[in-house]
C-alpha cells in the first residue's frame, strides 16, 4: 500500500505543476487527503472494450480533458503506424 501512496503523490505533484488553473484549484482541495489523492492518481484510467469509463474530475484515474487527449493521441499514433 505504501508504494501506491508514494506513486499517487508523485503523480499528484506532477499534475499540480502541469494543469490549468481550474484543475489546479480542484486538486488543491485534496491536499493531505490520502484517500482522495490515491483514488485519483494510483493508476491511469483504463481503456476497455467499452471505451474509457470513470468518474469525471481531475486526476489520472478520472475522465477529463487530459485523459481524453492522451487516449486520442494514442489512437492517432496507432492509426499513423498502421498506415505506414
Amino acid at each position: 500500500m505504501e508504494d501506491i501512496k508514494v506513486k499517487s503523490y508523485e503523480v499528484y505533484s506532477y499534475w499540480l505543476k502541469n494543469v490549468d488553473e481550474n484543475s489546479k484549484k480542484e486538486l488543491e482541495l485534496y491536499k493531505g487527503n490520502d484517500k482522495e489523492i490515491i483514488d485519483r492518481f494510483y493508476r491511469d484510467l483504463e481503456f476497455g472494450t467499452g471505451g474509457m469509463r470513470g468518474k469525471i474530475g481531475t486526476g489520472s484515474n478520472r475522465m477529463n480533458s487530459y485523459t481524453v487527449a492522451r487516449a486520442t493521441q494514442g489512437f492517432a499514433d496507432y492509426l499513423k503506424q498502421e498506415k505506414n
